[in-house]
């Protein structure tokens, strides 16, 4: 256990001197000044909720996969860039620990990104009411709705964050990673409509929105399980491989 919080606590230094804390606040900044000219232009429903949601839907199908895809390309290409993993695993911890401190340490970004997304969103509405008073919102701001939405999000993500934190790390170039989520997002377009879609990893987090309960718990069951699978069985390959 003091191995794995040495390892997080390394791998959490190695981020103020990359663009991650910057890709970070880039997605809550950009998703909130676009629900704020939505209301501003009349464009967006009058209600809390409604807009609320349209603002999680467009995180969850859209924004969120990319951040995702950025995000970990980023996070890996700290030790591809500069040999960096010639001393990260000739430290003394178990390589394998090192792998799930940097896979806890994505997935504590993404958490922290998701939840700066769900504030944004409302923050947005808020703003947007103070602009402009002629502006009505009618219901009350969903605080509650919205936080257990975007932790659901989250977790459904986690499989499609576990599969792109491996390729990441697994390949050594930053295009590999790029075309892989870019490719999700292309094929979810497709797969949205399918009856199979609820098991696409790119499209778990949109289907917490599902009308069909048994939908949305069959998406959170397949995203977090399958992820914290994943992400394990990740984490002992990437530490058996020859990275000399």
């Amino acid at each position: 256990m003091i191995q794995l919080l040495r390892a997080l606590l390394a791998e959490s230094m190695k981020l103020n001197r990359s663009l991650v804390l910057l890709l970070a606040a880039a997605p809550p900044a950009m998703l909130g000044l676009m629900i704020l000219m939505v209301i501003l232009t009349g464009n967006s429903a009058d209600r809390w909720d409604q807009m609320a949601l349209s603002g999680a839907a467009i995180w969850a199908y859209l924004l969120m996969p990319l951040t995702v895809t950025a995000l970990t390309a980023l996070m890996a290409g700290i030790e591809h860039g500069c040999s960096g993993w010639t001393w990260s695993l000739a430290q003394p911890t178990p390589k394998v620990t090192v792998f799930l401190a940097k896979a806890l340490v994505t997935l504590g970004v993404t958490a922290l990104i998701t939840l700066g997304v769900g504030v944004s969103i409302l923050l947005a509405g808020h703003i947007a009411l103070l602009i402009d008073g002629s502006i009505v919102m009618e219901g009350a701001p969903p605080y509650a709705m919205m936080a257990g939405l975007m932790a659901k999000m989250w977790l459904a993500s986690l499989l499609m964050t576990a599969i792109q934190f491996t390729v990441a790390h697994a390949v050594s170039n930053f295009a590999t990673p790029v075309i892989v989520g870019i490719g999700g997002v292309f094929v979810s377009v497709v797969a949205t409509s399918s009856e199979y879609g609820v098991f696409f990893p790119w499209l778990l987090p949109v289907n917490m929105l599902a009308s069909s309960p048994e939908r949305a718990q069959q998406a959170l069951l397949t995203g977090s399980a399958g992820g914290v699978l994943l992400f394990a069985l990740a984490s002992i390959w990437l530490a058996r491989r020859d990275w000399r």
